[in-house]
């Protein structure tokens, strides 16, 4: 929790504490100045119980009570005898849930009786207004108090961190900038969204723009050669041979140029996570997959090519049309960069408790450590000399990511390039056979 949030905390609890406090030491004033009025009006009840008594007593039959009872109005007397009959009671006035109540015995004529004499406790209060002011007051003050905690509350932790978030919005749309701002709570959570959303946006317009500027590049260097030679074929004078080698190499630059066409096509109607169709393959089935498609082109290459598996029969999901064309384009991408008689490819396939690991390793010129990471990138080359550049690597990381996998390079062992491939095992794990 930031120290903004922490005071803005402490804040509302001090205010919540201050009302608290303040409503119970209203109620408890309240309450005593009650129970206070009640105390006094049991003690003028019980002297009241004791006047009339004595008056009573005085008179020939119950009869005259009745008389009695009238001359005090501002009480509601009941007298009752002694199977809880009403003898006489105060006409007009009837008993109420506010009143305090005070109950006398006493005899008369050798059979006991019960006088029940009782006041609306609350009359001080209604019928002085200043008193009535003051509690309406009271009672207006501490709901007050309530909304304004409620209101900042509402304020500090909603309202004044969307605010924050607004101004944030609106300076990048002003500027094409990000600010760096310091939201709290939800609303950080969604400037953190809208940062990332947009920083992520802005490194696919960038990406485009490169793999825009890098196609014109590349299509540009065999075009010009195509249209050199084709210049060249127009004339009347070149022999045969020479001929024939203009045109091979138009069509060389020609395949060149389809190639890169052709992948970036791909490249940019690659739907790969909505398009997976993935079932269960075996380390050992696919190791019989690589050997079978692979092979023979390689060896017609001049590559050797080894495929050891280390994992048993490991199982893992994937689409095997999508997983065949990953070691394609990693095989393609080695035949690109060998150099010299040495030309080696390695797959080596392992695993532990909850993945299967692809090692394929080649011998070709090898990457900077420092640019291993980059050449997942669209169109990146490490060629100074500026090779066509094609996107095979990136559309396999396309690929092993949609499978909630992990792909990255290294070194290899014979000095040229291992591209590492992990993926998760099936839920049944390893089988045996």
């Amino acid at each position: 929790m930031g120290q903004s949030r922490k005071t803005n905390l402490i804040l509302i609890l001090i205010f919540m504490g201050v009302i608290v406090a303040f409503a119970y030491s209203y109620n408890a004033s309240v309450t005593t100045a009650v129970a206070d009025a009640a105390y006094n009006d049991m003690e003028i009840l019980q002297n009241y119980n004791n006047e009339i008594i004595s008056k009573l007593i005085k008179e020939d039959s119950v009869a005259q009570w009745s008389d009695i009872v009238e001359q005090y109005e501002d009480v509601v007397i009941v007298i009752e005898n002694s199977s809880n009959q009403v003898v006489t009671k105060s006409i007009g006035k009837t008993w109420s849930t506010l009143d305090v109540k005070v109950q006398t015995p006493f005899e008369f004529g050798g059979e006991a009786y019960l006088i029940k004499s009782s006041v609306y406790f609350l009359r001080d209060y209604v019928t002085d207004i200043r008193v009535m002011v003051k509690f309406i007051f009271m009672e207006f003050l501490i709901g007050l108090s309530a909304l304004l905690l409620l209101i900042f509350t509402i304020y500090t932790i909603m309202l004044r961190p969307f605010k924050g978030l607004y101004r944030a919005i609106e300076e990048y749309d002003k500027t094409g900038k990000l600010k760096d701002v310091v939201i709290k709570g939800y609303a950080g959570e969604v400037y953190g969204r809208f940062v990332s959303m947009t920083k992520n946006l802005e490194r696919q317009q960038q990406n485009q723009r490169r793999i825009i500027a890098s196609i014109s590049h590349d299509i540009k260097t065999p075009l010009t050669s195509i249209m050199g030679y084709t210049e060249r074929l127009k004339k009347d004078s070149i022999s045969p041979e020479r001929k024939k080698k203009y045109i091979d190499t138009v069509y060389d630059k020609s395949l060149e140029i389809q190639e890169l066409v052709d992948e970036f096509d791909e490249y940019l109607s690659l739907n790969i996570a909505q398009k997976l169709r993935k079932t269960s393959i075996t380390t050992s089935q696919l190791r019989d997959f690589i050997i079978r498609d692979y092979a023979d082109e390689l060896e017609n290459a001049g590559v050797k090519l080894t495929v050891r598996n280390e994992a048993g029969s490991a199982v893992f999901m994937a689409d095997k049309q999508k997983l065949n064309r990953v070691f394609g384009n990693i095989f393609a991408n080695s035949l690109k960069h060998f150099k010299g008689n040495i030309r080696l490819i390695d797959v080596d396939m392992h695993c532990d408790k909850e993945k299967v690991y692809f090692d394929i390793s080649d011998s070709g010129e090898g990457v900077d450590p420092e640019k291993l990471e980059l050449i997942f990138e669209p169109l990146y080359t490490s060629d100074e000399g500026r090779k066509v550049a094609g996107l095979g690597l990136s559309i396999c990381r396309e690929i092993i990511e949609s499978h909630g996998g992990k792909i990255y390079a290294r070194t290899s062992q014979y000095g040229g390039l291992t591209v590492c491939i992990e993926l998760e095992k099936a839920e049944k794990g390893t089988l045996k056979g």
